[in-house]
């Protein structure tokens, strides 16, 4: 019994009727199009060849026995230049070949008998059609590995937080495309979740750009909530992929609207992996290289980034200067207030430098209420601004205490050296180290106390046999 057709909804395929005979050509051309595929016609094989060229077609039902150009000569043509494109190849004659040598041979998907009626012909189109969507998705699935794998290395280098998670929201879009999209983290990695534990949104595109969790709908922040105690990624309308490093929960990546879909859930989970173990490492490197209290560089790793910064400053020709700054008086404050409180006020000072530091400077905490910074490529009058501007924030904090307002003021020593223009690190040892430099500033430093507190002590230049000392308040 034939089957009944009915039009169907658009298939999203192209379909591509080979064939001399007219009249059979526009009836398998009028039976595709009722199964909702774009369909062309064409009566010779050059112009099978030629619209196979021009344009993109998903399969080709291709007569055999045709003027001009056999079947199996367009084949070969096509094959030259498309492997991907579905043929089925129809014949009403009895062939010189059986069916799966021509297959094997001629690398097609089919092999009609056009006696045996349009529904085995449909049921060819069927699986071909079939066949050649499969092919997408593995291809996508391939292509989608591909870039994570290219992508893998610049997502572990390490870099500050924020600068890694707009690399992953940028990574995604070249995955599946998205108008928003937006990257969640806790402030601490979990390894168990509940419901009070509160994510913020680190950065964001489109609509969440502002970065406020409360801007997320009801619904959005119910699939984070899911998808983030499930492990489970969701995906449709919206996309969400939680991030987890082994059992630790870091965070979550919410896509609004993805472009394609069309690799499946397990790459974009590979890639979500990936991404989470980068967010972990960067979280204990972090944990490893910064002071929990001011925010700023511990000593050990300040150091070595001195040591750096001094001798790629000699290579270049450049000028290097260093700040040692100690707040005054800072014994007073513990011992008056107590340790919180003297904790309170580093933590202060330490969010007021990093806010006021240029990129490239590096903050450290040298001990106690001793703090350092590195200026790359900056001279020493370039040193003196800087220093001021520093000083003159610290004294104008105003730092809340149980109803009070706590004030500090902080001495600070410069040191420049360069530039020096000498590529030989032997010879750029011989005319003074980082630690010489470090403690020329260290110098200035006292004398900065010395002189009153509350101001800036220039160390003048290290070849000078004794090295003066300018104060500026």
């Amino acid at each position: 019994m034939a089957r009944i057709r009915t039009q169907s909804p658009t298939s999203g395929h192209t379909v591509l009727v080979v064939d001399d005979d007219s009249e059979l050509r526009a009836t398998i051309i009028q039976l595709l199009s009722g199964d909702g595929h774009e369909v062309i016609g064409a009566a010779k094989g050059s112009d099978a060849v030629q619209i196979c060229q021009n344009r993109q077609v998903h399969l080709m039902l291709l007569d055999y026995f045709m003027p001009g150009m056999t079947g199996e000569e367009v084949i070969r043509q096509v094959r030259a230049f498309d492997q991907d494109l579905q043929i089925v190849l129809q014949t009403g004659y009895a062939s010189e070949k059986p069916p799966r040598q021509m297959m094997r041979e001629l690398d097609i998907q089919g092999f009609h008998d056009k006696s045996e009626g349009p529904d085995k012909m449909l049921v060819w189109v069927d699986a071909a059609l079939k066949t050649f969507r499969q092919m997408r998705v593995i291809q996508a699935s391939r292509s989608g590995l591909e870039y994570i794998l290219k992508a893998t290395p610049e997502l572990h280098r390490l870099q500050p937080l924020d600068d890694l998670l707009k690399g992953v929201l940028l990574q995604i879009q070249g995955l599946v495309g998205f108008s928003s999209a937006c990257v969640a983290t806790f402030e601490h990695a979990m390894v168990s979740l509940m419901q009070e534990e509160t994510l913020t949104i680190r950065v964001g595109t489109g609509r969440f750009d502002s970065g406020a969790w409360e801007d997320l709908s009801d619904h959005e922040q119910a699939l984070v909530w899911t998808a983030v105690q499930t492990g489970e990624s969701h995906l449709g309308a919206q996309v969400v992929l939680p991030l987890k490093a082994g059992q630790r929960s870091v965070g979550v990546v919410l896509v609004d609207n993805p472009v394609h879909l069309e690799g499946d859930r397990h790459l974009l989970e590979i890639f979500a992996a990936q991404a989470a173990v980068a967010i972990e490492n960067v979280r204990l490197y972090t944990l490893a290289t910064t002071d929990d209290l001011t925010g700023l560089m511990n000593k050990r790793p300040w150091l070595n980034r001195l040591s750096e910064t001094v001798l790629l400053a000699a290579r270049g020709g450049m000028a290097t200067s260093v700040l040692v700054l100690d707040l005054d008086h800072f014994k007073g404050v513990n011992d008056h207030y107590g340790h919180l409180a003297g904790d309170q006020v580093l933590k202060a000072v330490g969010l007021a430098l990093r806010q006021q530091l240029r990129v490239t400077d590096v903050g450290g905490r040298y001990g106690g209420e001793e703090l350092m910074v590195i200026l790359p490529q900056t001279d020493d009058a370039g040193c003196l601004v800087i220093a001021e501007r520093l000083r003159a924030v610290i004294e104008a904090l105003r730092i809340p205490w149980e109803g009070q307002e706590l004030r500090v003021t902080v001495s600070i020593g410069c040191a420049t050296v360069g530039p020096m223009g000498q590529a030989d690190v032997a010879s750029v040892r011989a005319q003074e180290s980082d630690l010489e430099l470090l403690a020329r500033a260290d110098t200035a430093l006292y004398v900065a106390k010395a002189g009153g507190r509350n101001r800036v002590s220039q160390s003048g230049c290290p070849a000078a046999s004794v090295a003066p000392c300018v104060e500026f308040r």
